[in-house]
Formats: structure tokens, C-alpha cells, sequence
């Protein structure tokens, strides 16, 4: 269905899911999500894929993601939340209440029985900020919270390390915003119908690093259903943005150096993932789990 993959591909989108910092507690997984190094005019900068929320044990990352980290003089995020008049683009961006079709009014009726106070709470925001919610609260329900999204961790760790970013909150809000009302409203339902193995199956394809799969995910539904445009505005368009703005950043005479730079990791796969649009800039990378970078 479109609105699955693009409730997946909005797990790409920072600032929405990841308005809380985390703790976390010790573990040790063996978790391989996408993870590059790049190297551009003798400057090198290690790209990680991220999703925005998670649990306990995602974390220590895998050595050679800890001691990259550890290594770089500056984070790169796609968004940096603290920056932002949060409630104020709320209310720019997520405020607009749109007409609904009577499927959404059907699901929603059935849904709301039990849960009238979570349901009228809601209906003063654009659906697609109620589908957010939503599934933020299915994931909560699964175990997994923001608090433990992995931009969100390494934004507390990286201490007096600068921060920069490839977009913005308000970009972010006001693409999301962007969408048809029935775009808006699937996103919705499939907030309150996909199944759990559904809501999973990103997850596992993050830790497992299965990249194709991850692909797929992301784009290959839409692709499918011949919504080129949805996968230009949400993923393609974004990681050709990135990529530009990446090679700014290498280039600025007072960027600290190396970088690590973390983004959704369905920014790192396929074939116009952000490396792809970073080789005519004479960008070199390499997967860090078929090459060790450290």
C-alpha cells in the first residue's frame, strides 16, 4: 500500500520523532545498519543510517561506529530540533484541519470507541501529524520510543562536539505538510490498520543491515504503484538536497573535521542514495562492513 511506505519513509524525517533526548543503559549488539566512509579532496566523513526511535540495547553501537564517532570533530544531522520554535511550527504546519473522506471516518469510528480522549485530543492537528502520533504510540506499545531514536542519542553524546544540518525542522514540517488531504488521510489509516509485522519489519532490516531490503522498504512499494513523485519529493530529491549540502560543509574552512553524519537509513540505500549523488562531486565511499574504516 502507498500510505505504508509512506509512514516508513517518515521514519526518515528527524524532527518529528525525536523532540526528547536520550539515556540509555549499557548492551552489546551486533547490529549492522548502513554505514559508510566517505572520502572528498584528502577530508574523510563516515555516514551512518539511522531510524528515530529504538530501544536500550541499540546501544553501544558496533566498535568501529563507536571509535568513528569517537574520532570525528563535528555531528551532522538532518535536523537540529533543539534549534527550532517547535510549537510554533506546530502551529504553522500541523494546525491545518482538512476535510475527510468517509473511509478515514469509518476507521476512525471504530477506533475511537475506546479511546474518545486520545481521538479528540488529536483532531485539532493535520493528519499527517495525527498519523505520526499514532504511530509513535504503536511503536510505544511494541517497546520502542524516540527516546532511544539514534540521531537523539548521538546528539546527547557528542558533549561540546558542533552540530550542523543537512536541512531543517521547518523544512522537514513543511514537507510533511505538503501532502494531498488524501495522501494525509491514508497515512491515517494505515497508522491505526498495518499490522505489528508490518510496523517491524523496518527494524529488523536496520539491525540486520540488509540494505536491499531496506531499499525496498522505502521506495520499491511506491514504485510499484508508479508514485515516482512521492519517492522524489521524500527520498530522492532529499538525498541529491544532502548530498549538496554535505559537500558545503567539507568544504567550509571552518567545519570541524572528520564528520559523522547520521540520517534515515533509507537515505543510504539504492540507487540514488545519498553516496550516489555525492560521486560526481569526486566523493569516494566505501560500506564499512565490507571494508573495515577504523
Amino acid at each position: 500500500m502507498l500510505a505504508t511506505s509512506i509512514k516508513k519513509t517518515l521514519l526518515s524525517l528527524v524532527s518529528v520523532s525525536s523532540l526528547l533526548l536520550a539515556t540509555f543503559v549499557n548492551a552489546a549488539p551486533t547490529d549492522k545498519p548502513p554505514f559508510y566512509q566517505i572520502d572528498y579532496q584528502g577530508k574523510t566523513a563516515y555516514l551512518l543510517g539511522s531510524i528515530h526511535i529504538g530501544k536500550a540495547d541499540f546501544y553501544p553501537f558496533a566498535e568501529q561506529i563507536e571509535q568513528a564517532f569517537l574520532q570525528s570533530k563535528a555531528l551532522v544531522v538532518e535536523a537540529d530540533v533543539r534549534g527550532a520554535n517547535v510549537p510554533a511550527l506546530l502551529q504553522k504546519y500541523g494546525a491545518e484541519t482538512l476535510p475527510m473522506d468517509d473511509d478515514t471516518k469509518q476507521v476512525l469510528a471504530t477506533y475511537c470507541q475506546d479511546k474518545a480522549a486520545l481521538c479528540t485530543a488529536l483532531s485539532s492537528y493535520a493528519p499527517w501529524l495525527q498519523s505520526m502520533q499514532l504511530s509513535m504510540g504503536r511503536y510505544t506499545a511494541l517497546g520502542y520510543s524516540a527516546l532511544y531514536g539514534v540521531d537523539s542519542v548521538l546528539v546527547e553524546q557528542a558533549g561540546q562536539r558542533p552540530i550542523y544540518e543537512l536541512e531543517s525542522t521547518e523544512f522537514q514540517f513543511e514537507l510533511l505538510s505538503s501532502f494531498s488531504p488524501e495522501t494525509q488521510w491514508e497515512m491515517v489509516r494505515e497508522a491505526i490498520e498495518a499490522p505489528d509485522s508490518d510496523m517491524l519489519e523496518l527494524i529488523s532490516a536496520w539491525r540486520s543491515g540488509d540494505e536491499t531490503e531496506l531499499a525496498d522498504l522505502m521506495e520499491g512499494e511506491m514504485l510499484r504503484d508508479g508514485n515516482t513523485e512521492m519517492v522524489e519529493r521524500m527520498l530522492w530529491g532529499r538525498n541529491k538536497g544532502m548530498a549538496s549540502k554535505l559537500i558545503e560543509l567539507m568544504n567550509l574552512s571552518t567545519t570541524k573535521q572528520p564528520l559523522f553524519v547520521v540520517v534515515g537509513a533509507g537515505h543510504l540505500v539504492g540507487a540514488k542514495s545519498v553516496q550516489a549523488y555525492l560521486t560526481p562531486y569526486g566523493v569516494s565511499s566505501k560500506n564499512c562492513w565490507q571494508s573495515s574504516c577504523i
